[in-house]
Formats: C-alpha cells, sequence, structure tokens
C-alpha cells in the first residue's frame, strides 16, 4: 500500500541508487515513485521533472565541495603544495561522506548534457583552479616539472574512486593517504610531505575548522 507522505530526502536517495544502477535515462519517474512507495503525483509535488532530482544531487554536492564553489579554505599566499594537499583530501572526503550514490551523475555522460550545463562547468572550473595552482607549484620549484593536463586526468579519476566509496568507505586515513599519493605525482622533495600536511592542519585549526574533527563524518 501506497504511503500517503513522502520526503524531498526519500526521493533524493532512491532516485539516486536507481541513476546508480541502471542510468539516468533508463530509469522512469514511475520507477522512482515506486521505490519510495508514492504514485507519481507525489513524486512530481516535490520534483516537476526528472531533470530536476538530478539538478537537486549536483547541486547537493555542489554546496558540499569548496572546489566547486571556487572557495578558498587556505589563505591567500599559502604554498601550492599545501594548497595542493588539502585541496585532494577535501574532494575525497566530500564524495566519500555523500548521503546519495553519485554515481550515475559522475560516472556516466549525463554531465557533459546541456541541461546540466552549470554543474560541468563548475567541474571544468574547479579542475582549472587544480592545474593552476600545479602550475604554481613548478614556477615556485615546489613541483617537479610535469605535464598538468595528465595530473589534472589522474586527479579526476581518483575524485571519480571516490564517488564510488561513497557510503562504503568508513576509514578516515583514506582522504589523508589519497592527498598524499597524489601530492606525490608533483612534489620535487618528497621529505617535506609530512611538514606540508602538518602547516594544512594548523592554517585549518587557524580558521576554525579543524581537519580531525571533520574526519568524523565519516561515522556519522
Amino acid at each position: 500500500m501506497a504511503r500517503a507522505k513522502v520526503s524531498r530526502e526519500q526521493i533524493l536517495r532512491e532516485a539516486a541508487r536507481l541513476f546508480a544502477i541502471k542510468g539516468f535515462h533508463g530509469t522512469s519517474t514511475r520507477e522512482i515513485a515506486e521505490a519510495v512507495g508514492v504514485r507519481q503525483p507525489s513524486l512530481f509535488h516535490h520534483f516537476a521533472s526528472k531533470h530536476d532530482i538530478a539538478r537537486a544531487l549536483y547541486e547537493y554536492d555542489h554546496e558540499r565541495s569548496p572546489g566547486l564553489q571556487g572557495r578558498r579554505e587556505l589563505p591567500e599566499g599559502t604554498p601550492a603544495s599545501v594548497e595542493f594537499y588539502q585541496s585532494v583530501r577535501r574532494e575525497i572526503l566530500v564524495e566519500m561522506t555523500s548521503a546519495y550514490d553519485l554515481r550515475g551523475l559522475y560516472l556516466s555522460a549525463l554531465i557533459d548534457e546541456p541541461e546540466f550545463l552549470p554543474w560541468r562547468t563548475a567541474y571544468d572550473a574547479a579542475m582549472a583552479r587544480s592545474r593552476a595552482v600545479i602550475e604554481q607549484g613548478v614556477a615556485d620549484g615546489e613541483f617537479v616539472t610535469t605535464r598538468a593536463d595528465v595530473v589534472i586526468e589522474m586527479l579526476d579519476a581518483t575524485i571519480n574512486q571516490a564517488v564510488r566509496w561513497s557510503g562504503t568507505q568508513h576509514d578516515p586515513s583514506v582522504p589523508d593517504d589519497v592527498a598524499v599519493l597524489a601530492l606525490r605525482l608533483v612534489i620535487a622533495r618528497p621529505g617535506r610531505i609530512p611538514a606540508i600536511r602538518r602547516q594544512a592542519d594548523r592554517l585549518l585549526r587557524d580558521a576554525g575548522t579543524p581537519w580531525a574533527d571533520e574526519l568524523e563524518q565519516l561515522d556519522a
């Protein structure tokens, strides 16, 4: 028997799960309604279309990601190595702690469709900022001379792997471990990595957002 009421949260969770399993275009609004136990009119009370559901999921991810927002976590003048390290571990944590399974949004060509251009633009801008950080690190001598475009492709693949981990990976050391591995791709002096981590932690602590506190999201 269908439930009389359904929440927006329930719809997003079930829709995201179906998008991940069947693909966005392979999932119908009828299937989403059935998954949450309501008729389609109740679904349309919250979302006018399937595209609106996907847009809400993209917006959720955008609101949690400093990289997608173009928002700095660390102050101006932070060394490129520290900026790169923190940005990687932040995005890994964001995807690992997502309330929704976003594989159907990012591990497909969906984001390249015209309806989702704002999120494609935001993602490309985030990657461009990461590339600028890498180029700055090379210019400053912190990073080895390297092909920034290749590093960015590898970073993109790493973030997509974190999307796959959502809801299943709860090891609080993973974001740091991934950031260390990413940094090893570019750092000129690997022996500096522990100091880079300490500097990132100190800057976050000074900003009132201690990294250790934020890892509690993995236990939620």
